[in-house]
Parts: structure tokens; C-alpha cells; sequence
């Protein structure tokens, strides 16, 4: 499957999206239009075209870029009377693990990294905080209280913190368990059944699209639009596919393999044409 879909099919905003008031409907429009462009920063004016051919107004569109600058998901780069956005934070760093290749999934040790925590129910935000950078870090909740994960993420998760959390405590160990105790707690962290059937009904419908409609659309605004409503389901919900787990905790059937073969299949039909019309709108914009 191309990179460039695989970089969108990670980084696109779910419901553990990333951080603050950014994490809105339209957020994961962004990273999915700059994984269409197979760029890392894209001409302000380039970006507001796109998201406005996407359905929203300029307005909502400029709005939606301050906020995204003011979470840290891009930075501006002056130019000229505009700016230059670049990716940031977890979306660039998503983009970039993706593109140069996911690691091979570990062997299962007998144990998972924990996270053990408590926060007073007086500082709930404060909680509330551990939770979100743990859930970009991509820890799972073992239970309320202990954050697991199969590789020890605490450099990312206090790098997502952005510093000690301010009340309650936290400390860093291991949960020791065998294998069938580790693949039902697994299913449980990361919700793999769930996610299991969601991945085989995007699958479906992906594989329905190409078979419904022989001939792509042809470049402009409107086939831009219909491959995002295209992707945008499969590509939030493979966000929340958990940290590289050992094959022998997933569900029998990982539905995962069989969606992303179905995406690259998708890509490959309908996404030429696409590709040609964002890469003919960001060139037309750096000529400015």
C-alpha cells in the first residue's frame, strides 16, 4: 500500500484525537489533505482552498488553522502576506514513523508497561489530562488507574504531559500476566473487538465503492470532496489501532491486514485524479 495512505490512514484525528478545542469534527480533515499532497507544510492559501473544496467556508477554514496553531498540531512559516503551515507535534511525528515504516510487532515477554496512577476526584482535569496524553502515547486502560502498553512509551507519554502532572501521583512498572490473561486484557485496553468489526465494515464498503463506481471522478473540488467522505470513517477509526502488539494477544482474524488492503485498493483507483488536482492547487499557491 502507498506511504502516503498509510501516513493519512495513522494520523487522521479520532476520538482520542489530539489535544484541546481542536479536536472537533473538521480537525482530521488537515492531516488528511496534507497526507493527499504527501507533504510535510503546505501554502496557507493551498490549505484554506482545500478545506473549503472539503465543505467548509474560508472563515471556518482560517478558524480552524489558528486553533490547530494554537493546540501545536502545525506551525506558520511567514511568506510574503501569508504563511507556510507545517505539520507538528503528534501529526508530524505520526507522519514521519509511518512513512519511513512501522517496526515489526515485539515477541510477547510475559509482560506489559504500566503506568500507575491516582488523582484526587478534586483535580479531575488534572486526570483528565493523564489520560489524553496517555491515550497519544497510545497507552491502553487496563483499568482505572493503570495505563499499559507492550513497549515502555513514559519518554512520549511526559513529552505529551508537557511537564509533571501538577496533582496525584504516578508511578512507572510492569504487569506480569500469561498469554491468554494478556490477549483478554488487551481486547479490553485497546477495545480490539470493536475495532475488529469496525475494519471489516470499512473493508466492505471500500471494496463496494471500486465496484460501484468503474471510473474515478475526474480531478477538481468535487472528487477531492467524495474521496474524503470516501476515507473518513476507516481512516479515523485505524487511528485508534493500538501500539504494535504481539500477534499472539489479537483477536483470531485480526481484521486489520484485510482494511488496509482494501484502502490501498481504494487509493489506488480513485486517488490519481485526486493527488493530480491537490498537487496542481499547492503548486498554483506557491507561485503567489
Amino acid at each position: 500500500m502507498s506511504d502516503i495512505l498509510t501516513v493519512v490512514s495513522k494520523i487522521v484525528t479520532g476520538r482520542n484525537g489530539a489535544a484541546g478545542v481542536s479536536r472537533g469534527a473538521h480537525v482530521s480533515l488537515v492531516p488528511f489533505l496534507y497526507g493527499v499532497a504527501g507533504r510535510e507544510e503546505l501554502p496557507g492559501v493551498a490549505l484554506v482552498r482545500l478545506l473549503t473544496d472539503v465543505g467548509l467556508t474560508p472563515a471556518a477554514a482560517r478558524s480552524l488553522i489558528a486553533r490547530m496553531r494554537r493546540d501545536g498540531l502545525v506551525t506558520a512559516t511567514p511568506r510574503g502576506r501569508g504563511a507556510d503551515y507545517r505539520l507538528t507535534g503528534p501529526f508530524l511525528a505520526a507522519f514521519r514513523r509511518i512513512r519511513d515504516g512501522p517496526p515489526p510487532p515485539p515477541a510477547w515477554d510475559g509482560f506489559f508497561h504500566a503506568v500507575f496512577y491516582t488523582v484526587p476526584e478534586a483535580h479531575r482535569a488534572h486526570r483528565d489530562r493523564l489520560r489524553r496524553a496517555a491515550a497519544l502515547a497510545r497507552y491502553g486502560l487496563m483499568q482505572p488507574g493503570i495505563l499499559i502498553s507492550p513497549a515502555d512509551r513514559r519518554d512520549h507519554l511526559l513529552a505529551e504531559l508537557g511537564g509533571p502532572l501538577q496533582e496525584g501521583t504516578v508511578y512507572f512498572g510492569r504487569v506480569e500476566l500469561d498469554v491468554a490473561d494478556a490477549a483478554q486484557v488487551a481486547r479490553r485496553a485497546w477495545e480490539l473487538d470493536e475495532l475488529d468489526r469496525r475494519y471489516r465494515e470499512h473493508a466492505e464498503r471500500l471494496r463496494a465503492a471500486i465496484r460501484d463506481t468503474p471510473v474515478p471522478p475526474e480531478p477538481g473540488p468535487q472528487g477531492l470532496a467524495a474521496y474524503a467522505r470516501l476515507f473518513g470513517g476507516s481512516l479515523v477509526d485505524t487511528l485508534r489501532t493500538p501500539p504494535a502488539l504481539p500477534p499472539v494477544l489479537l483477536p483470531a482474524g485480526w481484521s486489520l491486514p484485510q482494511l488496509l488492503g482494501a484502502v490501498g485498493a481504494a487509493y489506488a483507483h480513485f486517488g490519481p485524479p485526486v493527488i493530480a488536482y491537490v498537487q496542481e492547487v499547492v503548486a498554483a499557491a506557491a507561485e503567489r
